[in-house]
């Protein structure tokens, strides 16, 4: 709600009005309805709250509707008079908003698989990358912030690492893989991640299971790349990448 806020506020102030109003409006209601996807029990004191920032957000564009919610809500005066939404740095969770991030990704990425295979799961695999991968990912990041990296820059700083270098050709196989992807990348989202590090990707989908089994109406279960006991008869778990788990369907 925060990121929608500072948004919007930044493109009134410089009348980017069609920005304002994306986000005014159909960024705030996809928040919401994420939201009540997501918690198999909603917390109407947030909703509310989340709505009467919403309302303000939109006065600008749709000031009938909006002062009639804001009298539906008993607010005093009229919102066009009320105090426009502060954003509030303090507020912003980055780990929680990659972390849903990932969570929404994933469930399009299973989806997508469910849709070209045609197939009822039963039971659904989830593996995050290994330790290493992080590693050389991160390392990724750093060099391709301002300026592009390649596999002969990425490798020879890889190599620093003693661990890196004992698994030199996986470490190999996996940089031509993600080269490519990481110079793509927006600078904001590489600046981003940086923060955040090593995310806990498995943690993270250990507590989304229900949600997925809600979702899938299977069994999910979440394994680390590198867990010796993973159920893996196909071997997915090698295609894991930071913030893209492997996912296996039976």
């Amino acid at each position: 709600l925060q990121h929608r806020v500072r948004k919007v506020t930044e493109g009134m102030e410089v009348l980017k009005t069609r920005t304002a109003v994306e986000n005014a409006f159909f960024e705030v209601w996809n928040d919401i309805r994420w939201y009540r996807r997501r918690k198999e029990e909603v917390n109407p004191e947030i909703l509310k709250q989340a709505l009467e920032t919403w309302i303000r957000l939109l006065a600008p564009f749709a000031p009938h509707i909006c002062e009639e919610i804001w009298m539906k809500m008993g607010k005093e005066g009229f919102i066009s008079l009320a105090e426009w939404p502060r954003y509030y740095e303090d507020k912003v969770n980055i780990r929680a908003e990659e972390a849903e991030e990932l969570i929404k990704n994933v469930l399009e990425d299973t989806s997508n698989i469910l849709r070209v295979t045609k197939i009822a799961p039963k039971k659904i695999y989830y593996y995050s990358a290994a330790p290493w991968k992080w590693k050389v990912y991160l390392k990724a990041l750093e060099q391709s912030v301002s300026t592009k990296t390649d596999l002969s820059a990425l490798m020879k700083e890889s190599m620093k690492d003693p661990e890196l270098k004992k698994a030199a050709k996986d470490v190999a196989k996996f940089t031509r893989k993600i080269i490519e992807e990481v110079n793509k990348m927006p600078e904001d989202k590489k600046h981003r991640e940086l923060q955040i590090g090593v995310m806990k990707e498995n943690k993270n989908l250990k507590q989304a299971e229900r949600f997925f089994k809600r979702e899938f109406n299977a069994e999910v279960y979440t394994y680390n790349e590198d867990d010796i006991q993973r159920y893996d008869p196909k071997k997915k778990a090698d295609s894991a990448r930071p913030y893209r788990p492997a996912i296996y369907i039976e």
